[in-house]
C-alpha cells in the first residue's frame, strides 16, 4: 500500500519567502494586523491540491495593502518576483523543517481592489500556483 506524504504548509512557505523579500518595509502574515502598519501583506491558500505524489500545488492569494495605488502595485511586483525567484530553492520554515519550492506560475494580478472594511488603505491582489515538493 502506498502512503501519500503530508504536504508542507504552503501558506507558511509563501509567508517565509515574502517576509524575506519585504524585510522591514511591510509586515507579512496570514492574518490582518489589528494595529495596521503603513504597508502590510496577507497570505491565504485559496485552492489547489496534490498535483501528484511528489508535488503539492497550492493556489495562493497575496493581498497587499498600502496608502496609495502605486505603492500597492510596487508591492505586488515585489511579491510576484520573490515567489517566481524562489523556484528551485529550499527554505527553512521551522527549527528543523524545510520546504523545496518547485515553482510559481499561473499568476493573476488585480490592482486597485478596495477592501470593503479597510477603507483607509488601498489593496491589490495577486494569485498564483505555488508548487512545493510534498516529500
Amino acid at each position: 500500500m502506498f502512503v501519500y506524504p503530508t504536504p508542507k504548509p504552503a501558506v507558511l512557505v509563501a509567508i517565509t519567502v515574502l517576509a524575506e523579500a519585504f524585510g522591514e518595509y511591510a509586515s507579512v502574515s496570514a492574518k490582518l494586523p489589528i494595529k495596521r502598519p503603513a504597508a502590510f501583506v496577507r497570505v491565504s491558500r485559496v485552492g489547489g491540491g496534490l498535483a501528484n505524489v511528489a508535488s503539492d500545488t497550492a493556489r495562493i492569494l497575496v493581498e497587499c495593502f498600502a496608502r496609495d495605488v502605486a505603492q500597492v502595485e510596487s508591492m505586488l511586483n515585489t511579491a510576484r518576483t520573490a515567489l517566481r525567484n524562489a523556484g528551485g530553492t529550499t527554505i527553512s520554515i521551522g527549527d528543523e523543517e524545510s520546504a523545496s519550492i518547485r515553482g510559481w506560475g499561473n499568476e493573476n494580478i488585480v490592482n486597485d481592489f478596495p477592501h470593503p472594511d479597510i477603507v483607509d488603505f488601498e489593496r491589490g491582489q495577486l494569485t498564483g500556483d505555488l508548487t512545493i515538493k510534498a516529500n
